[in-house]
């Protein structure tokens, strides 16, 4: 059974997209005026008129004559010689618009250069943006379980399949009437040949082929999302357990995240020191974590803790009676406000 997460990047784009949908709409502006102008109009006119020429304007006139020549009293000697200098003629049109065909070309391209006049900027800053899209990391909003997407097919018989033709094309050559004559040994011999390659060809081991883009495409459709990727149920850290190959480094829930740049999945960041390991996708900390199972990781100090809560300061220390981390100094107690400072390892008032 085949997993696949639903994912979405959008609320990580809004700014992007929101810009990419204005700058479409800008370049839509400047691509309008462009098609309103004069110059454009002139090249379009060219474009248009490089489709013909006074050489194939001649030649099909000489052609239609020669077409209207046809009558049905025409011997079979006469219709042959038509036919031979209406197909001549044919060739010589169709030498002539193949002429035609670079000038077509350079027509269209001076159009189209034309109406992108001014949209060159736009153009780099839409692509820069699409790109950026693409390859923000997404969100899995849903996991859903599907087909299996290995489809096996038949293994590649090309080399038996000629064989076959060659046997089938050599019989031809044997004479043989089925009314008269019995079945030529010959022919019984090609016949088992062909046999054999037969199932030779029943016998070619099926292939396994990756259906995945398919079904990733198919389930998005169904589901009305942004996106869909499949996941491997048995793959943790960039290793499948059952000795199979790794599939996109993890096994994804909802709120994991699929980074379509590295194409893997990995949990959300837990602490911004963090660092993501390229071979795992697991995030680690700054510092190796200590033997045991009673430790923390503390982001303020950037360091594990064997207590609980938050240690603000490396200085501080835990109070197993009031159970919470309490400065190496009793903060003053005159009602004024005062904030720790952890060079000095004193109250400062604020």
């Amino acid at each position: 059974m085949a997993h696949y997460a639903h994912i979405s990047n959008e609320q990580y784009t809004v700014a992007d997209r929101t810009r990419l949908q204005e700058a479409r709409g800008e370049k839509d502006v400047i691509e309008i005026a462009n098609r309103a102008s004069d110059e454009y109009a002139t090249l379009k006119t060219a474009y248009e008129d490089s489709f013909t020429s006074a050489t194939l304007k001649t030649l099909q006139g000489e052609l239609a004559a020669l077409e209207s020549q046809w009558t049905i009293e025409m011997t079979q000697e006469e219709k042959e010689a038509l036919n031979s200098s209406i197909t001549a003629k044919q060739e010589e049109i169709d030498t002539e618009k193949a002429a035609l065909v670079p000038g077509q070309e350079s027509a269209l391209a001076d159009m189209k250069a034309k109406e992108a006049e001014g949209t060159e900027a736009l153009v780099t800053e839409m692509a820069a943006l699409e790109t950026s899209i693409a390859n923000t990391p997404y969100i899995v909003t849903h996991v859903a379980t599907g087909v299996d997407e290995i489809k096996y097919v038949s293994g590649d018989s090309s080399a038996q399949d000629e064989q076959v033709r060659v046997l089938e094309e050599s019989k031809k050559d044997i004479e043989y009437n089925p009314i008269e004559d019995e079945y030529p040994a010959e022919l019984q011999a090609i016949d088992d040949q062909i046999q054999a390659l037969i199932e030779e060809i029943r016998n070619i081991p099926l292939v396994a082929v990756d259906n995945t883009l398919y079904w990733e495409g198919w389930y998005r459709h169904q589901a009305g999302v942004q996106a869909v990727r499949r996941m491997s149920y048995n793959t943790q850290g960039g290793v499948h357990k059952l000795g199979g190959t790794p599939f996109r480094k993890n096994y994804a829930g909802k709120g994991y995240m699929y980074d379509p740049v590295r194409d893997a999945f990995y949990a959300p960041q837990p602490y911004a020191s963090w660092t993501l390991n390229e071979d795992t996708c697991y995030w680690e900390a700054p510092t190796e974590r200590p033997e045991g199972m009673d430790w923390h990781w503390n982001e303020p100090t950037l360091e594990w803790i064997d207590k609980p809560g938050v240690k603000p300061y490396a200085s501080w220390i835990y109070n197993e009676e009031n159970q919470r981390w309490e400065a190496p100094v009793e903060c003053p107690n005159d009602t004024k406000p005062y904030k720790w400072n952890e060079e000095t390892l004193t109250w400062e008032e604020i």
